[in-house]
């Protein structure tokens, strides 16, 4: 009796088992990360050539690009139009990467590290893409290395500025608007968090980014350390302490600084379970590893958890310049500046991106 209700059961519980393995298998499919899905390398430059990667801003829904120009000089362009020169050239002329951001609301704020070590910025004038203010010191003091890090703050409204020095120490600065006139700040400060290699990899600058963190708002650094593997620095936006400083994961090497941007409203942070709070938590970084190509790594967790370094698919992708990582609410665009003496496929030092979602 046994042996026969055995055998007419027996098939049921293996149909039984392995419908809960299929479904386990689905349910644990379904929670992973997504993959991030990318494009293909184009020449998003034109014929332009540069000394840098291309940095951009979307505002309003038009974009605004910025480049070191083969010259030197700070260029940029309005909505994929014709470079242009950005400012006075004497003015313009720096030694890093330009950066861009949206300060105050509505306009494209451009800041520079200048000749003299010290930072500048402009502002295209009541968004006309064809006239930028005239460039302004800001404050004096900064004795930069490196291109200025640019990132806005929840709490007072305000812009941070973080400049690497020549002594590997961080000076800061907070820039504040009415009605959208700037006020400059009057001095600069330096981060007791955290100090940099000092080196080469820092003239490029590396990267800030603004979210929310654990249980408060926080800017995350990014930067390349002595030894070439990347860390973190976080600091909490309400009293500008650095709370943590760590190494990515994965052993990455880099030969240049870092470039990291985040999704979501680039202008705000977000709580937990606020609209677009998920795409605020999803971060991609970039540098040009020890063999001269492109390298990205991402988290969807606000950088609790990453993916691993890897190359973005595609061709490989040679850099002699930082990468830059451009972020709009649900894509990124990863720019590099072509190095010819690596791969044959774009002209030396073209402007060549792609998207990633």
């Amino acid at each position: 009796m046994t042996s026969t209700r055995g055998r007419s059961l027996l098939p049921r519980w293996r149909a039984a088992l392995v419908a809960f393995a299929a479904a386990l298998s689905l349910l644990f499919a379904t929670t992973g990360p997504a993959a991030a899905a990318e494009g293909s390398w184009q020449n998003l430059g034109g014929q332009a050539t540069a000394q840098s990667a291309m940095y951009s801003a979307t505002i309003g829904g038009n974009v605004y690009d910025v480049v070191r120009g083969s010259d030197g000089n700070v260029w940029f362009r309005f909505n994929g139009g014709g470079w242009r020169a950005l400012g006075n050239f004497e003015a313009a002329r720096t030694a890093s990467p330009p950066r861009i951001i949206e300060f105050p609301p509505g306009r494209a704020f451009v800041a520079i590290r200048g000749m003299n070590s010290e930072i500048f910025y402009s502002q295209a004038n009541n968004g006309s893409a064809n006239f930028w203010t005239p460039w302004q010191q800001i404050a004096s003091g900064a004795w930069a290395m490196g291109s200025p890090w640019l990132s806005l703050s929840s709490v007072t409204g305000s812009l941070r500025i973080d400049v690497p020095r020549y002594d590997g120490r961080i000076n800061y600065e907070y820039l504040m608007h009415d009605n959208g006139t700037i006020r400059p700040g009057t001095s600069w400060t330096y981060s007791l968090g955290f100090q940099l290699a000092g080196n080469a990899r820092d003239i490029e600058g590396e990267s800030q980014i603004a979210l929310w963190g654990y249980g408060w708002p926080e800017w995350q650094s990014y930067f390349t350390g002595g030894d070439g593997h990347v860390y973190r620095a976080r600091t909490d936006q309400r009293n500008g302490q650095v709370t943590n400083v760590d190494q990515v994961p994965g052993g990455g090497i880099c030969h240049s600084g870092v470039s990291a941007a985040r999704l979501g409203n680039q202008t705000a942070v977000v709580r937990p379970g606020a609209g677009g709070y998920a795409n605020q938590q999803r971060i991609l970084i970039s540098c040009t590893g020890s063999d001269g190509m492109t390298w990205i790594n991402s988290s969807s967790d606000g950088g609790a958890s990453w993916t691993g370094w890897r190359q973005p698919s595609g061709s490989p992708a040679p850099s002699s310049a930082t990468p830059a990582v451009n972020a709009t609410y649900d894509t990124w665009t990863v720019t590099i500046r072509w190095n010819r003496a690596r791969s044959t496929l774009y002209p030396d030092n073209a402007l060549i991106g792609k998207r990633i979602t």
